[in-house]
């Protein structure tokens, strides 16, 4: 698309958003859109086929704007890694802060409805979103932490929405830099005690991996997954006599049968792991699966 029909698009989506904002989408014809935008309805029509055309742009275009410097936020390398946690919170509210009357309307309108369906572009962001927030949590605090990623995801999730009800309203008395100083400290208090009394976690790491392999665009696998692929391949190792054989498979079997137990013996998990060091043909395979388990060898939470 070359720049010409681009800012003709934004155009369009811009003016749709302040229509959306004061009249709501349900109330707003494309004929109005095109008199706002100072063109003919067929021309609107030659750049959006329809009007839910134009409602999933304009979803896209909102997402993009918050996710934009977010990502350049990321790759700025004079910051910490929590400096520039702090910093996207505030990215994201204060856009949010700037699109708060078209968001507000729209919210209003997804109310009146019985069931509002996620538009899949947004459910596959959620996949890619948690994968973000893990790597950052075992940046900040280290690998013991990211059998609590579920826990923290809500923690973290639910004061945003609520900070977000905060700066809805008109003449709130704190600052979005000060809501982002709250969260990240919040943030520090909550690990603290997390990895200090290491109580179960609410959101299993066995519910999080399958949650990923479900949602992610390149499904991860389980270590249960893992472990019978190992199997397989074990098998149809010729270098491998019988005994060394039967001695691998007994040792997955093992391993694949604490990872089934509620609560798994790590002295048990990291012994089989030990085992199977002695089989070159299971190099790579070991590798993944020891990534896959050990971050939640510090809590006993359960693999699968």
């Amino acid at each position: 698309m070359n720049d010409k029909n681009a800012n003709k698009k934004e155009q369009i989506i811009k003016t749709a958003m302040q229509l959306f904002a004061v009249k709501g989408s349900s109330s707003t014809s494309m004929q109005e859109i095109a008199e706002l935008c100072g063109i003919s309805k067929g021309s609107l029509y030659l750049v959006f086929k329809s009007k839910e055309e134009l409602e999933r742009s304009i979803y896209i275009y909102c997402f993009r704007m918050i996710r934009d410097p977010l990502q350049r936020e990321e790759l700025e390398s004079r910051r910490s890694p929590r400096e520039k946690l702090r910093n996207q919170v505030e990215i994201l509210l204060n856009h949010v802060y700037e699109l708060r009357e078209f968001l507000q309307r729209q919210i209003q309108e997804f109310a009146g409805k019985d069931v509002m369906e996620v538009p899949e572009w947004l459910r596959k962001s959620n996949a890619p979103l948690l994968t973000w927030f893990q790597n950052k949590l075992e940046t900040l605090y280290g690998p013991d932490i990211l059998a609590y990623t579920g826990d923290l995801s809500l923690l973290g999730s639910g004061m945003i929405h609520s900070y977000i009800r905060v700066i809805f309203n008109q003449g709130s008395p704190v600052s979005i830099a000060r809501m982002a100083d709250h969260l990240v400290d919040l943030l520090d208090i909550v690990v603290s005690g997390l990895l200090a009394d290491k109580p179960d976690p609410l959101i299993s790491s066995a519910y999080l991996t399958q949650w990923l392999e479900e949602h992610g665009d390149t499904p991860r696998k389980s270590p249960l997954q893992l472990i019978k692929e190992m199997k397989v391949l074990l098998s149809a190792t010729p270098a491998v006599d019988t005994q060394s054989l039967e001695e691998g498979l007994e040792s997955l079997g093992i391993l694949e049968s604490e990872i089934l137990m509620p609560h798994p013996r790590k002295a048990i998990v990291r012994g089989m792991l030990a085992n199977l060091q002695s089989y070159p043909a299971l190099d790579k395979e070991l590798q993944d699966l020891n990534k896959l388990i050990s971050p939640y060898m510090q809590n006993t939470c359960g693999l699968y």
